[in-house]
């Protein structure tokens, strides 16, 4: 992306501003000076033929110094470098589907009551604390039918209290599904397969992916990730409440994911919101072969190893006195997405039980 702009002082006389910095331009098209950090330039041309020479007549020169070993010589496009590329979804507010608009409002009126609710709850907090500090100083300076009034005075903020909190408690939106009987059996074995899937000894949240640049690093690995244990379990949004087990899968760097019988949910913790429908849930899953350089989970398995440094033919790189075997490992990739935004990877120590769960949610799909 280039930014660059133009502005007129006065005739003849033009700054410009780029990310490069500030220059002034003297002349009209054809016959002008410009004076930036790099010197000064006459430049020439006859406008509306494309014939132009620009020649430095001032300022500082050019280095003759080599370019240093670690900078490629070669043009830009053709750089052999790093690139990162984040797995994060966008924002909840903008992944919603269009058929779950109407739910997503109720659900986000839910949470703007709930926060008014939470709000007098901590008033009526506050109005028993006093109660209950006015009640013990009337012990000392009040006696007799005052102090009566003061334990009544502390007993009904109590109860208006209770009150409050007991509205918190069941202010919810019940969400039940009438499923055909078919669908309802598909959902039970997801959720069976799902608690097999709870017990892989590690779940990880691929939160970015770098291209690496293997004849530099001696590295037999493509591509490396950033990745963070989560866990995943069962659990609803606190607004909702329904008889079918919700799946919980923590996000590392985003909002949590809450998969229900119709849709699945994404929550951050501001309370934004977005509803993606099952069928537009687009679900992917494949073994992903893993170089492990942490200690490798009991219930995966090692297909084989590697070396830290090696050399094309998958040989060690004798070059390198510490050089080290590494077992790469057969784990489990989910990739879930949606064309509204979505966009999360996990990683499973259990191939088997990834798979499982995955034939799964194909099925119920």
């Amino acid at each position: 992306m280039r930014f660059r702009k133009r502005a007129k002082l006065f005739p003849g006389v033009y700054l410009n501003f780029s990310k490069s910095g500030i220059s002034t331009t003297i002349g009209v098209p054809g016959a002008s000076v410009n004076f930036n950090k790099q010197g000064t330039f006459l430049n020439t041309g006859i406008p509306g033929t494309g014939l132009y020479d620009r020649t430095r007549i001032g300022g500082r020169k050019k280095s003759n110094s080599k370019i240093p070993s670690h900078i490629s010589s070669t043009p830009p496009e053709q750089y052999d470098y790093q690139e990162t590329i984040e797995i994060k979804s966008n924002e909840p507010e903008g992944i919603t589907t269009e058929g779950l608009h109407d739910l997503k409002k109720t659900l986000l009126e839910c949470y703007q009551e709930r926060k008014e609710l939470t709000a007098e709850i901590k008033k009526a907090e506050r109005k028993v604390s006093t109660a209950s500090i006015l009640l013990v100083l009337s012990y000392f300076f009040i006696f007799g039918f005052f102090i009566k009034w003061f334990k009544e005075n502390k007993r009904q903020h109590r109860e208006d209290l209770n009150e409050l909190k007991e509205q918190l408690k069941n202010f919810k939106i019940n969400i039940d599904i009438n499923l055909p009987k078919e669908i309802k059996i598909r959902y039970n074995q997801l959720i069976e397969d799902y608690k097999t899937l709870l017990s892989c000894e590690r779940i990880w949240d691929i939160t970015s992916r770098e291209t690496v640049n293997q004849k530099i690093t001696r590295s037999a690995a493509a591509n490396s990730v950033n990745r963070r244990p989560v866990k995943f379990g069962f659990n609803n949004i606190e607004i909702i409440q329904s008889s079918f087990d919700t799946l919980h899968l923590e996000n590392a760097n985003g909002g949590d994911l809450y998969l229900y019988p119709a849709f699945m949910a994404i929550v951050d913790d501001r309370k934004n919101l977005g509803l993606i429908e099952i069928e537009e849930l687009e679900f992917y899953f494949h073994s992903q072969r893993f170089i492990e350089e942490e200690k490798v989970p009991g219930d995966a398995s090692i297909i084989e190893y590697t070396w830290a440094k090696v050399n094309k033919n998958g040989t060690p790189d004798k070059r390198f006195k510490a050089n080290y075997q590494i077992p790469v490992c057969k784990y489990g990739s989910i990739k879930l997405s949606s064309s509204t935004g979505l966009n999360e990877a996990y990683l499973m120590s259990s191939f088997e039980k990834a798979e499982e769960f995955a034939n799964a949610m194909e099925a119920y799909q």
